[in-house]
C-alpha cells in the first residue's frame, strides 16, 4: 500500500508539539534549578543547538531525498558498521519514547491516580500508541494536525487567566542575573531535547516538498520557543526561581492558581487532559520510527507486525529504566545527555564517508582522460 506523503504544514505542527508537549510539562523545574532566572536564555540556546543537530541531518538527507538510511547507510560505511549504528537508532528512539512514557506514568500516578498501578496506567497508555502506530505515519502526523490547534487555543488563554498573579518587579533579575559559565554548564543537558528533531533524517522520504524542510525546521523551533519562553517566564516570575525548582510540575501548581468564577475553580483537569494528547504525539512518533527502522533493517515491507512487540518492550524499558522520578531527572540531566549526543551526532560519520566517496569519484572521473591520452 502506497503511503500518503506528510504535507510540510503537517511536519511543522507536529515538531511544536514535540518539542512543547515534554519541555512544558517535565523540564521546566530541572531548567529552573540548572539555570534560575536565566533560564529564558536556555531556553533558546538549547533550540538552537537542537536545531543545528537538525540541520545536519537534514542536510545529509536531502542527497538522497527518496531513499531510506537504513536502506542505503551499508553503501556508505560498509555493513559491519551500518547494521549497529542502525540498531542503535532503533534502541535510541524507543529508548526515549520509555522514558517520556515513565514520566506521564509518573504524573498521572502522584497528581491524579495514587492508588493505580503503573503496569495499568502504561499498559493502557501503551494500547492507544500501538493502534496509532499500527495505523502508521499518516494517522499519528493527522492526529498532530488535529491536537495542534485544541492544544494551543487552550495554552494561548492561560497566560491571561493568570497575569494578574504574577510578581513582575522580579523581572530584572532576567536581565541582571547572567553568567555565561552557568549558561554554558546549564544548555548543556537541554540541547540534546531538542536535537531529537534529527529524525527526520529517517523519516525524510516520506515527505512532501522535502526541499521545505528546512524552513519547516526553522518555522516550528521558533514557535516551540515562544511558548516554551512564555510559559517559563509566567512559572518564574509567579514562583521565583527557589522555590520554582523545587516543584515538581510548575504549569500544574501555576494551573491552580486559576479561578473562572464560581462553577470552575480548577482548570488544571481540563488542560491536563489536553496536554496529554501532545505526549501520546510524541511517543507515538518516536516509537514508530524505532519499528521503521527495524522493519527496514531486516527488509520487512510492513511494519504493523511489529507495533505490538515495540509497544510492550517500551513498557517494559519505562517501568524499569529507573527506580524513582528523583533518579530519572538526574540520569537525564547527566548521564542521558552524553548518551544523547553520541546518537543524535553520529550521522557525522555517514556524511563524511559520503563526501569521501564524491571527492574520490570526482578524481578517479579526472585521471580517467588522462589515462586514456
Amino acid at each position: 500500500m502506497m503511503l500518503q506523503k506528510v504535507s510540510q504544514l503537517e511536519l511543522g505542527l507536529l515538531f511544536v508539539l514535540f518539542n512543547f508537549s515534554t519541555g512544558a510539562g517535565f523540564m521546566l523545574g530541572p531548567l529552573s534549578s540548572a539555570s534560575g532566572f536565566q533560564g529564558w536564555l536556555v531556553i533558546i540556546v538549547g533550540h538552537f543547538g537542537g536545531l543545528a543537530i537538525a540541520f545536519m541531518a537534514y542536510h545529509f538527507a536531502k542527497n538522497r531525498p527518496n531513499d531510506f538510511l537504513a536502506h542505503y547507510g551499508k553503501e556508505l560505511i560498509g555493513r559491519w558498521l551500518h547494521i549497529p549504528m542502525m540498531v542503535c537508532y532503533c534502541f535510541f528512539f524507543i529508548h526515549i519514547a520509555s522514558i517520556v512514557l515513565r514520566q506521564t506514568m509518573d504524573f498521572l500516578i502522584q497528581i491524579y491516580l495514587p492508588a493505580t498501578p503503573s503496569w495499568a496506567i502504561g499498559g493502557s497508555f501503551a494500547l492507544v500508541i500501538w493502534l496509532a502506530v499500527r495505523s502508521g505515519p499518516e494517522a499519528i502526523f493527522r492526529c498532530a494536525a488535529g491536537f495542534f490547534f485544541v492544544i494551543f487555543v487552550t495554552a494561548s488563554f492561560v497566560p491571561f487567566l493568570v497575569g494578574k498573579e504574577l510578581n513582575y518587579h522580579s523581572a530584572v533579575a532576567l536581565i541582571t542575573n547572567l553568567d555565561m559559565r552557568q549558561l554554558t554548564v546549564a544548555s548543556y543537558p537541554f540541547i540534546p531535547w531538542f536535537g531529537e528533531m534529527f529524525l527526520i533524517l529517517f523519516i525524510f522520504p516520506l515527505l512532501a516538498e522535502p526541499e521545505k524542510t528546512r524552513r519547516t525546521l526553522v518555522l516550528s523551533s521558533l514557535f516551540s520557543i515562544l511558548f516554551f519562553e512564555l510559559y517559563y517566564l509566567l512559572c518564574i516570575l509567579l514562583f521565583d526561581k527557589h522555590l520554582m525548582a523545587e516543584i515538581t510540575y510548575p504549569i500544574l501548581e501555576m494551573l491552580r492558581f486559576i479561578r473562572i468564577g464560581d462553577f470552575l475553580e480548577n482548570l488544571d483537569p481540563i488542560v491536563v487532559s489536553i496536554w496529554i494528547a501532545g505526549l501520546f504525539i510524541k511517543i507515538s512518533l518516536l516509537l514508530y520510527v524505532s519499528v521503521l527502522i527495524f522493519a527496514q533493517l531486516f527488509k520487512l515491507k510492513d511494519t504493523r507486525p511489529l507495533s505490538f512487540s515495540f509497544g510492550a518492550i517500551m513498557v517494559g524499558l519505562s517501568m524499569n529504566v529507573v527506580k524513582s522520578q528523583v533518579e530519572l531527572n538526574d540520569f537525564l540531566m547527566h548521564s542521558w545527555a552524553n548518551f544523547a549526543y553520541c546518537v543524535e551526532l553520529s550521522p557525522v560519520v555517514y556524511w563524511a564517508a559520503f563526501k569521501l566517496r564524491k571527492v574520490f569519484k570526482a578524481k578517479k572521473a579526472a585521471n580517467e582522460p588522462a589515462i586514456e591520452s
